[in-house]
Formats: C-alpha cells, structure tokens, sequence
C-alpha cells in the first residue's frame, strides 16, 4: 500500500530560517538574538496569509530549544528537534484563537504555563489568528504577558495586528512578513517542481506566481492542483485548469473598448463566458488588468508596482497609450460596482455585459464619472484634430462629441478668405456680440463642448477673439492647437470674416467661481439628456 499522499504545502514547509523565502529581515534577526541570547518573552508576527509566521514560529520554538544550534539554526536532528516536529513533547503548545477564542482557553494556558518545562529549556506558546481573542481573553493574556515566567515564550501571529490591543502590542516584539515577490514565489517553484517531477515551463510558473498573490502557501496549492496535469505544464494549461481569464483574452477585450467596438468585445466576453468560466472572476481580472494600464500611465516606472515579466510590462504600456488615465478610472469604478452587483445576482452574466457596455459606452451612464469620461472622449477629438477636420451630428458612433457644424447662410456654407460681409472691428476690451450666437451653434451640434464653453466670455480685440473659460478642466480641454483651429474656424463662419481664437483661464465674471457638480445639476435643462437627477 502506497504511502499517504502529503499537500505540497505541507510537503514543503520550511524547516529552517534560511528556507523562509522573503522574509530576510526577520530570518536574520531572529538569529542574531538567538546567537547572543537575547531573546524576548513576547513575538508579534504579522502579516498576510502565507508569507511564513507560523512556519517562522515554529523553526523558532526548535531553535530556542535545539541542543546543537549552528547560527541561529535548529539542527532538526537532536532528540529535542525530532520531538517537537514529531509533536511528542508538550513543551510547544499551538493554539488556534479563531476556535479557541474565549477566555476560558487563556486561563487553562495560564494555568498550566507556570510549570517548569519537561524537555525543553524554554515553554513555547504559539497563538495563531491571535486577533480572534475575545476582549475578556485578551485581558486574561496580558496578565502573563505583563510578569511572565522565566521559562516561557510567547509567539503570537495573526494577519490582522490593529484589532489587538494597544496593550497587548506594547508588551511584544512586532515584527512584520511582507508580501513574498512574484520572482521569489517562482524561484521556489522551480526548485520543487524539479523535487517533485512535475515538467512545468517558466512561464507557467510565474503565472502560478502571480496567482499566489504574494503567499508561497497558496502557490503550493494552485502547483499542487497542477501538478496531475500531464505531460509538459505550460502557461495555458494554468489558466485552463485554474479558470482564470487568459491575458490575451484581456488585451483583446481592452483593446476593443479602446476603440469602441462594443459588438466585438461582448463576443469576446462571452466566448469567455460560455466556456464555463465565472463572471466574478472576469471582473477581478479585468480590473486587475485595468489597474495594470492606469499604472503605467501614471507611473514613471510601472514594473516597481507591476510584479510582471519585461515583456509583459511592456505589451501594458503600449496599451495604456490607448487610453487616458480619467478613462481608465471609470473603467474601474465601473468594473468595482458591477462585482459587488453580480455577487447578489442569479445572472452574474448579465452584470459583466452591462459593465463593459457602459464601460465602452459611458453616454450610457448618468454618473459624474461618466460624464467625465465622455467629456474626455471630446478631448481626444480635439487633440488629434478630429473636431476641426470633420462635423458631426451630436455624437459619432462611438459616443465620442461630435465637432460643431459651422453653420450655414441660404445653404451655402461661408468662405473664411472671401467673407460674404464684412464686419466693422469692435473695440479693444468690448464684449463679443456674436458670442451667443455661437454658443447657440455648439450647442446644437455638441452638447459636451457647449459644458466646457457654458459661464465662459467672449472679448473680441481687432481679428483676436479671446475666450475666458471657467475652469482649469475647460482650458486643458480646448487650449490645444486643434482646439484652438476649430474655434477659429467656427467664429470665421459666424462672424463671416477670418477671425483668431485664444483661450484664457479665469474667474468667471458672472458668480464668481467655475462650475460645481450641483451647478451642472441644476442646469439640466441646458444640457438635455446627458445629466439625468436622481430621483426623477
């Protein structure tokens, strides 16, 4: 009969401090103090799931305790080591405080926590999830903590170290497990999965990695699931047989919403879908991927945030040029509030399409955010030159602003170097008469232009008119070399005569201050049907 089959986790479990991978700078002190002797009555460690503290708590509990330490270590082979990690000698006690929280529990261990040790020369407590204590076990623990017998050691771990008392944490050692890096996860991998024969390509293994999201524990666990695979393990087998969402899967979808290609990225979305893959899980990774593009655009060297391959960094940068960073947040705040959604709805599907159809889509929305980003999409025009190069209805068929149509005398458009009339020039400093006259023309021809230029003043000076708009947004929007050209071109057509556009930012003569949200709110019935009020 074959031996029982042992988790690769457990398989694995480091025994000693140099095979804690990650945690250097705990590893390395707690050795010296066991080197010089200094050691506490109390430890601290805190940290995510996975990152070592238990494991750390125990190689610790061997070395205070081992005959012939070597460094710090544990020799593992001594009758002390071999009874601890045969669990024969009761001198380390493991307690769990998540099904051992009540106070009845603290005050057994007190009890017994006075008596001399049987083998060993220190007694060893190890409370794990320690947060878990209720408050009348806490105050029950910090009476030993605070006059502790000379023989015992306490080792407290828990993943969430700002429920525990203040007084509790005064009395111990903190110290604190990082999240483990993609690089060093991988490297542990390779070297169990040669152990283990389990034929995995690099690849695979750093997208197992990447999966454990820091924790070597939950790594072990997916390489486990994995590792009866068969034949060679590549990169699409993990993502096949784990049920995430294929990174190629993501680039495409993104890149259709760059585009917006609505029809093309909900095909995408539901090939993903119909292979039995989760609706949740889409959104965790598609907002991951998000995160992924926003970050390289904000960030000066993304892969110090991004624990991803050069290449794959570098696939995220060329994609983010796709997108601004105010898109890029709605695509989150979208993606975010249709997760939560979908987890209290018997179609989670449905969630994940309406998502990324308001996603591609924001004309669809009547959220500030939403706005924003549709506002956006009239920046882009205006910076590539799409505005001036072509009118428009008011939006084109990807929901972008259209450009304003110049408007027309008898059906004749008007010529910008042989003017049909000719206007006297106004004086320096007066206002512009012709200026709700244009306000008129953007407003019926882009409704999203008309918000930028809305509480703004016209001042015509010879052939310079100049613009006061109202906000620094409304500036960067239009102050541009296309933006400038097309409010040229548009106040030439009105005025009938060729005319120079300039745009300046500054209070807004009429109240005082720039336009707020409520502002916007309130003049509803300026800007039609792209604000909806709740409650209407």
């Amino acid at each position: 009969m074959s031996a029982k089959y042992q988790a690769l986790y457990r398989k694995w479990r480091p025994m000693t401090f140099d095979d804690v991978v990650g945690q250097e700078h705990i590893t390395t002190t707690l050795k010296n103090e066991l080197i010089t002797g200094k050691i506490g009555h109390a430890y601290l460690f805190c940290g995510t799931r996975g990152t070592g503290k238990t494991s750390t708590a125990k190689i610790f509990s061997r070395a205070v305790n081992c005959e012939n330490p070597v460094n710090g270590e544990p020799c593992n082979e001594c009758e002390t080591c071999r009874s601890i990690l045969d669990g024969r000698i009761m001198d380390v006690y493991e307690m769990d405080a998540a099904s051992n929280n009540g106070v009845e529990a603290i005050r057994n261990l007190r009890e017994e926590v006075i008596y001399t040790p049987a083998g060993c020369k220190y007694k060893v407590y190890i409370i794990d999830e320690v947060h878990m204590l209720t408050i009348q076990a806490f105050n029950a623990l910090l009476k030993t903590l605070e006059e502790p017998p000379a023989h015992a050691l306490f080792i407290l771990a828990t993943t969430e170290p700002q429920k525990i008392p203040q007084t509790i944490l005064s009395r111990c050692r903190r110290y604190d497990f990082r999240r483990i890096s993609n690089d060093a996860i991988a490297a542990r991998l390779k070297k169990i999965a040669a152990a283990e024969n389990i034929n995995a390509t690099e690849d695979a293994l750093e997208l197992i990695a990447e999966l454990g999201d820091g924790s070597m524990r939950d790594a072990l666990s997916i390489l486990d699931r994995c590792s009866s695979f068969g034949g060679e393990l590549r990169r699409a087998n993990v993502s096949e047989i784990v049920g995430i969402v294929d990174e190629s899967v993501l680039f495409s979808i993104a890149g259709f919403a760059a585009e917006g290609r609505t029809a093309e990225a909900i095909s995408e979305l539901d090939g993903f879908l119909n292979a039995g893959k989760d609706p949740l899980t889409f959104f965790e990774d598609f907002i991951d991927h998000l995160r992924a593009l926003l970050l390289c655009r904000e960030c000066a060297d993304p892969g110090r945030v991004i624990e991803k391959s050069p290449e794959m960094i570098g696939r995220y940068q060329k994609q983010a040029e796709l997108f601004t960073p105010e898109r890029l947040i709605y695509g989150i705040t979208v993606m975010s509030e249709y997760h939560g959604r979908a987890r209290s709805m018997s179609a989670p599907r449905v969630a994940a399409e309406i998502a990324l159809i308001k996603l591609i889509k924001p004309e669809y929305s009547s959220e500030f955010e939403a706005l924003s980003a549709r506002i956006d999409k009239l920046e882009n025009i205006i910076r590539t030159g799409g505005a001036a190069a072509r009118p428009l209805s008011n939006t084109d068929d990807q929901g972008a602003p259209a450009a304003a149509e110049k408007p027309k005398s008898d059906n004749k458009p008007k010529s910008y170097d042989k003017p049909e009339t000719a206007q006297k020039p106004q004086a320096a400093g007066s206002g512009w008469n012709l200026w709700p006259e244009v306000m008129d023309a953007v407003k019926k021809s882009s409704k999203k232009l008309f918000m930028c230029l809305h509480k703004s003043e016209a001042v015509r000076d010879g052939n310079v008119v100049t613009v006061r708009v109202a906000t620094e947004f409304a500036y960067k929007t239009i102050a541009t070399v296309n933006g400038l050209k097309y409010l040229s071109d548009l106040f030439s057509s009105i005025a009938g005569e060729t005319l120079t556009a300039k745009v300046v930012f500054g209070e807004q003569t009429e109240s005082g201050s720039g336009a707020s949200i409520m502002d916007i709110v309130n003049k509803k019935e300026i800007y039609g049907d792209i604000i909806k009020v709740k409650g209407e």
